[in-house]
Formats: structure tokens, C-alpha cells, sequence
């Protein structure tokens, strides 16, 4: 109930001799504060509607009521009715003048109207305002329990609720950092704020923007705040398949630095919730600035509960520094390159890389790629194959052989050990000579020179772009420590 609607109750007849600011008589009533102290401040709480006829105040003093008036201001209550004909034959002027000074709306009550009956009339439109806010809220936590039920994301849920009551909500963990929001709300509106009933070790906030007063919201959203705890513990805990034992089986198994077979890891897929034929995308998020690790994983988290809302399926395993997010059957028509750069507008403390795979064969190797990436700050995209990749994906004892073979002669023909490391720098930098004698700190006379004695020494012609590929292999062959 608000202040404009006193004047239309049945049978109490109030006159508004005083509106206050236009703002003011849109606020809630929440309770009647019959009174007749000088000062019922201590007695009175937030929208507090007072009913008085003066007794204590049979006074001519101006500074008297203004200083009464101010301190009901103070509280703030939403309003004063005052009674004539007992103490007051008509509304002192001192009065009128201080509410008008301070915008405090004035009610005159005739005399033969008593203050039981506007109190009465005023509890009774409260109490269906009450009635209709629980049923609305039950109504709104029924829709919202057959949303989770269906299986559809925590931000769908979020979105019922925003669409419910006209406003942005957003829900927060213990630091206050905003995992993830529906609705949208004037940038200067009011925020309110309710705790969601939580028994683990976290805990989490609903923050609503651009309602006013917490009074109509508690019986609104108390019912559908127990919906979206467990969605939320659901979502987050360490029992929901997204943070399962069987998906940190599967991810381990493909970061091992020998991939399982085939059929073992479509079958870890089955298990973790994939579907191993489908298209792959992963998301990796690296902290490189001064953000701690309990920021990283609630950004993580905050990924998580949105990417629910782009992919039927995600899933995910954190490191230290590092938490990688598989996901796969995308619900829109966006790449996840594009999901990503939206999840993460601002990010000058995180590298993060996107991959994507066509099938189950090159997920392991793709994932590798992706992390190699790590390490500039921003959203960027991996390739789709580098030359570790390639080679991790020749593991035959032959090929190792063969390679340690073409390049056994930089041993025996290099008396000082520099061929060697020259060619690599050299293989390494494509052949610039400036980036090489930069590196290797030589003049380009020495350069020149080695590289005459390295094409002698491995008969190869190093304008000949294969011939340089494939000593770019049998080098990268032997450094990687899986082919010793």
C-alpha cells in the first residue's frame, strides 16, 4: 500500500493537506504508529505511517514543529495523519509550515473518524497486499522449480525472475563478484540485496536493481531464493556433473603426455556426459596479472554458469593457475571465439585461448595446442596445428632414428659445439640473420660461416624450403622427451 491510495479508503474520508515532493507519495506504508510522544522516533521503524492528534504538542512555538517534523523525517516514516477536534480545533500552522519545509505528506483526519478505523482499513489492504505477494511468490518459485527441473541454466531461471519483477538480478558470491545477472535496471536505481539460503561453506547473494523497497520483496522472492540455492550448489558444488569425479577423469586422460586410446576416452566422454562423435570447444583461462587464484575461480565460475546458458554441455577441471572448460551441442547460432569475448570484455589479467575440434582423435592434441598459446592477455583463438603437435603425433621409434641420424654429423664436424644450437636458432627464427646473431650474440661473418660448414656437414641446400622443414621436424623429434 503507498500514501496516494489513503485517500481513496472507504468511509475515512482523509484529506492530503500537505503532498510533500511527488516521489514521496509513491512510498510503501508498513505499518500504523499511533502516537501522541513529543518525540516517537525511538518507537517508530522505516515507513512507519503516524497517527497523531497532538496532545503532547498544544504548542505555538514554530521551531517546536519543526524540529517534530524533522525527526520523523529522520526515521524516515512514509507519512503523518493527524486527527483535529480533540487537541486541535484545525491543523496548527507551525505544523503545515514544518512539513511543507522538510516534504513530509500531511493527512487531516476529521474528528468524527476514529484513528481505529483508518488502522484498520490500512491492516487489511496490507494484509491482502501480503496474501497477494506470497501467492505471487509461490507462483513464481513453482515456475522456476519446473524451469530447473527441465534442465535449463541457472541464467534462464535468473532471467523468469528479472521478467517477474521488472528489474536486473544479479547473484553474488561472499566478495561480491557478480557471477552472473539477468534483467536490466536504470544505472541509478535502488539496489536491495537478500541472502540465499546456503548450508555449505559459501554463501551467496541475490542483489536486485531498479525495485525500490525490500519490504515487497522478501515474501516475493523467499520462496524461489530456496529454487535457485540449489540450482546454484547444483551448478557450482562438487556433486554436479559439470565438477564430477568422472569429468576430471576424462580431462586428466586427455592431458596425459600419452593420450589413451581412442576407445578409452570416447568412453570417458560417455561417462563425463559427452557425446563422443560431436563437435569439441574448449575454453582455457590462465591468470598472468596480480589477480589472486580466488578471483580466477570465480571468474571461472562465473564462465561456467553462462557458458550453461550457450552449450548443452559443459564441463570442466582446475589447476592452480589454470581452469579448463569443455563444452560441446552449442544452443545459438555465436562461435564460441565470440561466447568468449562477451564473457570476458575486460581482460588485462587473463590470457585466455579458445580450440575447437572436429572429433574425438584430435581433441587431446588440440587441447596441447591451446595451452602452448597461454601466456599474452586477451581472448584469442589457437590454431588449429603447430609443429609440437605434429610431432607429438608421430610417436614411432623409427622416425626418432632417422632423425637422430640426418643430424648426427653437427657432432663429430663441430669442434666447438655451435652448429648445433646456430641451426636451431636458425630454424627457429626462419632464417633471419639479423634475429639469429641478435640471439646467439655473433657477427653476421660467423653466421654465414656456420651455416656454410652446417649445409657441408648434412648435404642439404638450406634455400630448399622442404629441406629446412624437415630438419624443422627431426629437431623437434628429438627435444621432445616422450620419443628418447
Amino acid at each position: 500500500m503507498r500514501l496516494h491510495d489513503l485517500t481513496a479508503l472507504p468511509g475515512v474520508d482523509l484529506r492530503l493537506r500537505v503532498p510533500g515532493p511527488p516521489e514521496r507519495l509513491n512510498r510503501p506504508i508498513a505499518w500504523c504508529a499511533p502516537t501522541e510522544h513529543m518525540d516517537p522516533s525511538p518507537f517508530l521503524s522505516v515507513n512507519a505511517l503516524v497517527l497523531t492528534s497532538g496532545m503532547g504538542l498544544n504548542v505555538r512555538d514554530y521551531r517546536i514543529w519543526d524540529a517534530y517534523v524533522e525527526r520523523l523525517v529522520d526515521v524516515p516514516v512514509a507519512g503523518l495523519v493527524f486527527s483535529t477536534g480533540s487537541a486541535h480545533r484545525e491543523l496548527p500552522e507551525g505544523l503545515l509550515r514544518a512539513c511543507e519545509h522538510h516534504g513530509l505528506p500531511l493527512f487531516e483526519l476529521p474528528p468524527d473518524i476514529p484513528f481505529v478505523l483508518v488502522m484498520r482499513q490500512v491492516e487489511q489492504s496490507l494484509a491482502a497486499e501480503r496474501y497477494d505477494e506470497l501467492r505471487r511468490g509461490w507462483d513464481l518459485a513453482d515456475e522456476c522449480t519446473r524451469l530447473a527441473t527441465e534442465g535449463r541454466s541457472l541464467h534462464s531461471v535468473l532471467a523468469k525472475v528479472a521478467e517477474t519483477i521488472r528489474a536486473r538480478v544479479a547473484v553474488l558470491d561472499e566478495s561480491g563478484f557478480e557471477l552472473v545477472y539477468a534483467g536490466t535496471a536504470p544505472a541509478a536505481s535502488a539496489r536491495s540485496t537478500l541472502r540465499l539460503p546456503s548450508g555449505g561453506a559459501r554463501s551467496f547473494r541475490l542483489q536486485v536493481q531498479g525495485v525500490g523497497s525490500d519490504v515487497l520483496l522478501q515474501p516475493l522472492l523467499g520462496p524461489v531464493g530456496a529454487v535457485l540455492a540449489v540450482q546454484l550448489s547444483y551448478t557450482l558444488g562438487s556433486r554436479s556433473p559439470m565438477h564430477s569425479r568422472e569429468a576430471a577423469r576424462f580431462m586428466d586422460a586427455l592431458y596425459e603426455e600419452r593420450p589413451a586410446p581412442t576407445a578409452v576416452l570416447e568412453r570417458l566422454a560417455a561417462e563425463t556426459g559427452f557425446d563422443p562423435a560431436a563437435p569439441w570447444g574448449a575454453l582455457l583461462l590462465h591468470r598472468i596479472g596480480g589477480i589472486d587464484r580466488f578471483t580466477l575461480r570465480a571468474l571461472a565460475w562465473r564462465a561456467r554458469v553462462r557458458l550453461e546458458d550457450s552449450f548443452e554441455t559443459v564441463r570442466f577441471l582446475e589447476e592452480p593457475d589454470l581452469t579448463t572448460l569443455l563444452v560441446q551441442s552449442p544452443l545459438g547460432e555465436a562461435p564460441l571465439l565470440d561466447v568468449a569475448r562477451s564473457l570476458f570484455p575486460n581482460t588485462d589479467e587473463l590470457s585466455i585461448v579458445v580450440a575447437e575440434s572436429g572429433e574425438m582423435d584430435e581433441l587431446p592434441l588440440s587441447l596441447k595446442v591451446a595451452r602452448r598459446q597461454i601466456g599474452p592477455p586477451g581472448v584469442l583463438s589457437a590454431p588449429a596445428v603447430d609443429l609440437t603437435a605434429i610431432v607429438q603425433g608421430l610417436p614411432s621409434a623409427g622416425l626418432t632414428a632417422m632423425a637422430r641420424k640426418l643430424l648426427a654429423p653437427l657432432g663429430p664436424n663441430d669442434s666447438n659445439g655451435a652448429l648445433l644450437p646456430t641451426f636451431r636458432s636458425y630454424l627457429r627464427h626462419a632464417g633471419s640473420t639479423r634475429a639469429v646473431c641478435e640471439e646467439l650474440y655473433i657477427h653476421r661473418n660467423t653466421l654465414s660461416y656456420r651455416l656454410r660448414r652446417i649445409e657441408q656437414a648434412l648435404g642439404l641446400d638450406l634455400t630448399d624450403g622442404e629441406a629446412l622443414a624437415t630438419c624443422a621436424l627431426a629437431l623437434r623429434l628429438l627435444e621432445e622427451p616422450t620419443h628418447h
